[in-house]
């Protein structure tokens, strides 16, 4: 009877673990962009919210890691540039695997609006990710802890950039001087400067491009940084990608990780 109740339970659990097996093997059949090395789970789609978020059939809301396409209509703010492509892509893309698809987890399962955060791969084991970065629908942006896969979306991105694809085709995108920059510049923007200064506070690090842009690294994301590369920023002209807020005279931008800056050489 007790070995009766025991198999029981453990055909369910059985069976979760040969589907998502035979997710992950189907997907390893032919070389991929950003391949999975495990799948945690395998889900059905409810509907698309937008190109980075989801919801599935069971109502778990997921957050698309490492990547950040354009934003629909919202409080009064109209839809940005290929925000309703990335959307229809993503679906497009999932609806032909029957809205089928696999999810690798964050070290961080979670963010601040309650979302799953997760790497997604088609039936076939392709990334999602990486799909929407070389179509020049997403920009590939690092948050820690969840660095993985950080590189390839990087390279995918660069792919993309340098055809002049989706996104890489409008203004805003395209790499701009501290000069160059306007009141109307904000959100996701690409810059470079040459540091004037670069120090150490209670809160974490800044790092100050000209007069016009002051760099905060929380205290909180420090770990990912080298403290002595940091101190040798000054003179230096370095590339950053973030978001940027305007101020009444300069700029802010907050460092999430040295993905996200590069050092001229």
């Amino acid at each position: 009877m007790v070995k009766a109740k025991r198999k029981a339970l453990l055909i369910p659990i059985l069976k979760k673990a040969l589907l998502i097996s035979a997710f992950f093997i189907a997907g390893n059949a032919q070389a991929l962009d950003c391949p999975a090395s495990h799948i945690d789970e395998s889900a059905q789609l409810r509907y698309v919210h937008d190109g980075d978020t989801l919801k599935l059939k069971d109502g778990r809301r997921i957050r698309l890691l490492g990547i950040d396409t354009p934003e629909l209509a919202r409080k009064n703010q109209p839809a940005q540039p290929y925000a309703k492509k990335a959307r229809d892509y993503l679906k497009q893309l999932l609806a032909r695997h029957q809205n089928r698809l696999g999810l690798a987890y964050g070290i961080e399962r979670q963010d601040k609006y309650g979302r799953s955060l997760a790497h997604l791969y088609l039936s076939n084991g392709q990334s999602i990710q990486a799909s929407l970065l070389s179509a020049g629908l997403a920009t590939a942006y690092t948050t820690p802890p969840n660095t993985r896969h950080s590189d390839c979306y990087r390279a995918a991105e660069k792919q993309a950039m340098q055809a002049g694809k989706g996104i890489w085709s409008l203004p805003r995108y395209q790499l701009k001087t501290l000069s160059q920059l306007s009141k109307q510049d904000k959100g996701f923007r690409r810059i470079f400067g040459r540091v004037s200064r670069s120090y150490g506070t209670s809160r974490g690090w800044w790092i100050v491009l000209g007069n016009r842009l002051r760099v905060q690294i929380k205290k909180q994301d420090l770990l990912y940084f080298n403290p002595r590369r940091l101190k040798q920023l000054v003179g230096k002209t370095i590339t950053l990608r973030g978001w940027l807020h305007p101020n009444k005279k300069s700029f802010y931008m907050n460092l999430r990780h040295p993905d996200n800056m590069s050092v001229t050489p």
